[in-house]
Order: structure tokens, then C-alpha cells, then sequence
């Protein structure tokens, strides 16, 4: 049996044990020391290969995106046409990527579909779910934002097994900010709880006491990026500011969300980005993040899409189509190591292959 959550999502009742593993991962060495590697390819190999690691998907060929288990795999757009596919031009490492396309002229939420995957396992109260994920968009994904669709349009979800929009859910999403003109990543969980922090405790809050609430909290004032809700402006990572990426770039993007107990502010997320040759710099730093009862107690699928809650409600048409391509999908039950970098448990200034 399956099941519509409250986007109308269909989703599985339960979640089957899998693994993808891409093509270049079967040829990686059997233990992760095998520090930095000297190709893309053979980069991620070694990543993929790593202890802990339970998905590991490059991307490279339509097996890639098949649906296994049922349910899962590439997931149509409201109008039931296919917008995503393997696209052999355009990737980070391998023979391809995922490329959904953000269609002009359609007004609907789920305007791209989805690809949806099995964590590899049930997650559960006191584990650490570490994502990794390389992610890149068009100028029009956040030209359209601005003046069209205005709604947070959703990276991944990683959620429980009965529906997508719950307590057991932790979403990224790219937020739209109209009034200053850019976009920013932004995080959530329990169907739209935001992660607003106290600047100082970094613990979640309505009426901070400390100057806040963060939108982004990055590792302390002057290191990462600190996004703060009444002084929204792009920033470059080393203290004040948003982390506003930019069109036609690889971002390697990496969170470890660990668990707190169902019905307690106990969880905690910590998200860090990197571009192209660049280190990596942390944009969000929450905890105290309560995990509600009345949902599911454990998290078993990860999904990466396209999905804008607020396109249908208010927003317009886009007038050109917009473009964002998924690469080196990696889930792990241990930390993993920044892409280029060898095997390092923390990302703390690393630097990732060009």
C-alpha cells in the first residue's frame, strides 16, 4: 500500500534495502585511505568505497534512475511528463548527471518530478544521517525565482516512510528572497518548522534574545556564513552574510543530521558548501531542533527535486525554461570526506577538485 501526502507526493509504505553503486565506485579501492585521488572519477570511487557509505549514485546511465524498489526511482511532473533524464554533457564526475528541467509557462507545484532512492536503512533515534551531494542550476533557476514563481524550491527531503511532509523530515530547500533580490539555501523540517537560530547558542528560537533569529548560522562570527533575518545581504563566507550561490556551478553540498529523541528538542544539523576549487564553508548550524511526535520515528528515503510549494498559491508563469543537475549522490552512516581531499572526518577548509 501506498500512499498521497499533503503535496500529493505518492510515496511507500515501507522502505526496501538497496544501494546504488555507480559505475565508477565498483572499480574503487577497498579501503578509503587511499587519500586524494588525481581524476574526478576516480575521486568519487574512493568516496563511494568508503566504510558506512549505503547509496552511492553518479548518475551516469538510466539504470541509474530506475525504480527499484517500486516507487522509488525518476518521478514524473504534476502533468505526468517525464523532466528528468541523464544528460552526457553536462557532470561532475562519470558519464553523466541528473538534469530535471523547470519548464516556462507551467504554474504547478511539482513542475520538474522528483528522484526518489531508499537511505540504504532505517535510520533511528540517536544515529547521524551524512548526505552529500553536487548540485548545479541555469541563471533562469534564480531569474525565474525572482520574478515568477517567488517560492523556496526544494533540493532534497530526506524523510520518513509514510509521506514526505511529517515530523520525521528534513528538507533543503533554495529560498527566495524578492525585496533583496537573490536566492539562499535554507532548511526545515516537520512539513515547514524553519531552523531560526540565536546567533550566540545557536539553538533554535523564536524571539531570540541575541540580535537574531540566523536564517543561516555558519561555524561561529567570523567563519562561515551567518545569515541573519533583519540584515539579509550575500556574503562571502568569512563571517556576515548569506551563502547565495551562483548560477553554472558545481556546489558540493554535505549535512550530518543526527537524530534527537521523538518529542524533544534534541536534534541538531550541521551543512556545509563548497564551489569548484574552493573550501568548505558551513551555512547552517542548528540544534535544539525538536523531532514531533504523531509521524514516523525513523527515516528511510531521500528525495532530490524540483517541488515549489508556493508557485500555484501566488507565483507566475516563468517565461524561460530553467535548468539544475543532481551529481555524486553519496548517504552514509559515517562522516564523509570532501571531494578531493583524501579521508577527513570534518570538513574544515578543504578543497574540492576543480
Amino acid at each position: 500500500m501506498s500512499k498521497l501526502d499533503k503535496d500529493g507526493v505518492r510515496v511507500g509504505a515501507t522502505a526496501a534495502r538497496f544501494l546504488f553503486v555507480a559505475g565508477a565506485a565498483a572499480a574503487a579501492l577497498a579501503c578509503h585511505s587511499a587519500l586524494a585521488q588525481t581524476t574526478p572519477d576516480a575521486d568519487f570511487a574512493a568516496r563511494c568505497a568508503a566504510p558506512g557509505v549505503l547509496i552511492c549514485n553518479g548518475f551516469d546511465q538510466a539504470s541509474n534512475l530506475a525504480a527499484v524498489p517500486p516507487g522509488s526511482g525518476l518521478e514524473s511532473a504534476n502533468d505526468n511528463t517525464t523532466q528528468g533524464s541523464i544528460d552526457t554533457a553536462t557532470k561532475a564526475s562519470g558519464a553523466g548527471s541528473l538534469k530535471f528541467k523547470l519548464r516556462a509557462g507551467v504554474t504547478t507545484a511539482n513542475i520538474g518530478g522528483a528522484f526518489s532512492s531508499p537511505l540504504g536503512k532505517a535510520f533511528q533515534v540517536g544515529d547521524t544521517i551524512y548526505v552529500q551531494w553536487r548540485q548545479l542550476v541555469t541563471p533562469e533557476y534564480f531569474t525565474n525565482n525572482i520574478a515568477h514563481w517567488g517560492s523556496s524550491i526544494k533540493q532534497i527531503n530526506i524523510h520518513g516512510p509514510s509521506s514526505t511532509c511529517q515530523s520525521a523530515e528534513f528538507t533543503t530547500v533554495t529560498a527566495n528572497n524578492t525585496t533583496r533580490v537573490f536566492n539562499f539555501p535554507s532548511m526545515y523540517n516537520n512539513c515547514g518548522d524553519g531552523f531560526n537560530t540565536d546567533p550566540v547558542t545557536n539553538q533554535l528560537c523564536n524571539n531570540c534574545p541575541n540580535g537574531g533569529p540566523m536564517l543561516q548560522q555558519g561555524t561561529n562570527a567570523t567563519s562561515g556564513y551567518n545569515c541573519n533575518y533583519q540584515n539579509q545581504v550575500p556574503g562571502t563566507g568569512n563571517g556576515p552574510g548569506c551563502f547565495s550561490p551562483l548560477p553554472n556551478i558545481w556546489y558540493t553540498y554535505y549535512e550530518e543530521i543526527t537524530i534527537g529523541a521523538v518529542g524533544a528538542n534534541a536534534s541538531a544539523v550541521n551543512a556545509y558548501v563548497a564551489s569548484n576549487g574552493g573550501p568548505y564553508k558551513q551555512w547552517q548550524r542548528a540544534s535544539g531542533i525538536l523531532f514531533p511526535g504523531g509521524g514516523d520515528n525513523n527515516f528511510t528515503n531521500i528525495r532530490l527535486e524540483t517541488y515549489m510549494t508556493e508557485l500555484p498559491k501566488g507565483g507566475t508563469a516563468a517565461t524561460v525554461d530553467a535548468f539544475v543537475w543532481y551529481d555524486e549522490l553519496i548517504v552514509s552512516t559515517k562522516p564523509i570526506a570532501a571531494p578531493g581531499v583524501g579521508p577527513y572526518p570534518i570538513p574544515q577548509n578543504l578543497r574540492i577538485t576543480p
